[in-house]
């Protein structure tokens, strides 16, 4: 999987980065947008990359609705 984060934004209040990423996984050109609650804020470009790593692992390890 490659992929590239375009958008991100820490809320502190509610301890939740926002991003936007897309990218490329077996063939297909995806874009995902989300949320994921982090105890500490991701100060570097290298800390939000590694965060959306493992939010768009969870992401795309669930089954789709076509059962695939």
């Amino acid at each position: 999987m490659q992929f590239k984060v375009t958008y991100s934004r820490y809320l502190p209040e509610k301890k939740r980065l926002e991003f936007a990423a897309s990218g490329e996984r077996n063939g297909a050109t995806f874009t995902v947008v989300t949320e994921v609650t982090c105890l500490k804020e991701p100060k570097t470009a290298e800390n939000i990359h590694l965060v959306a790593l493992a939010r768009l692992t969870e992401i795309f390890r669930r089954q789709s609705a076509s059962g695939r």
